[in-house]
C-alpha cells in the first residue's frame, strides 16, 4: 500500500497540477484591492452619507496643535463632543461598559460582498469562484508567513 498523500492516479500526468505562484499572487492582490475598495465605500457611506462625522473630524483637525489645549474644556469642545455623541448614536454602534455609544466606528462588509468579489475576480482571470477563494487563502497564508 502506498503511503504517499498525493491526489490522482498512477499514470504519468495524472493528478492535480501545480498552481503557478504568480497567478496566486495576482488573484490574491486583485481580491485584496476589491476588498479595500469595498471597505472605503462603506466608510464613505458611514461618514459622509449617513452622518456629519467627517465634518466634525475635519473641524477638529483644522485646529492648530498649539491651540488644541485651550480648545479642550471650552464651550465649543463640549458642544462638539455632544454633537459627535449624537451622530455616533445614529450609527447604532456598540456601546461600552458604561452604556455610552462608542466613538470607534465599526465598518462591516456588506452582505454578499465576498461572493461578489470572488465572482468578479474569477471572471477576470478565467477561474472558478472556489479556485479564487482557495488562491486567496494561499495568498494570505503567504503574507502571514512573511511576518
Amino acid at each position: 500500500m502506498n503511503n504517499k498523500k498525493a491526489h490522482g492516479g498512477k499514470r504519468a500526468g495524472a493528478g492535480r497540477k501545480p498552481v503557478d505562484f504568480n497567478l496566486v499572487m495576482k488573484v490574491g492582490q486583485a481580491c485584496v484591492e476589491l476588498e479595500r475598495e469595498e471597505y472605503e465605500a462603506q466608510k464613505h457611506a458611514l461618514l459622509n452619507d449617513e452622518t456629519n462625522l467627517q465634518e466634525f473630524f475635519d473641524y477638529i483637525n483644522g485646529i492648530p496643535v498649539a491651540e488644541r489645549k485651550d480648545f479642550i474644556g471650552s464651550d465649543d469642545h463640549i458642544e462638539h463632543s455632544r454633537s459627535v455623541d449624537n451622530e455616533a448614536a445614529v450609527l447604532a454602534q456598540p456601546a461600552d461598559i458604561h452604556r455610552t455609544p462608542s466613538r470607534l466606528i465599526r465598518i462591516k462588509n456588506s452582505h454578499g460582498s465576498s461572493t461578489r468579489i470572488y465572482r468578479v475576480v474569477a471572471d477576470a482571470f478565467g477561474l472558478s469562484e472556489v479556485q479564487v477563494k482557495n488562491y486567496l487563502q494561499k495568498y494570505r497564508a503567504f503574507l502571514k508567513g512573511l511576518d
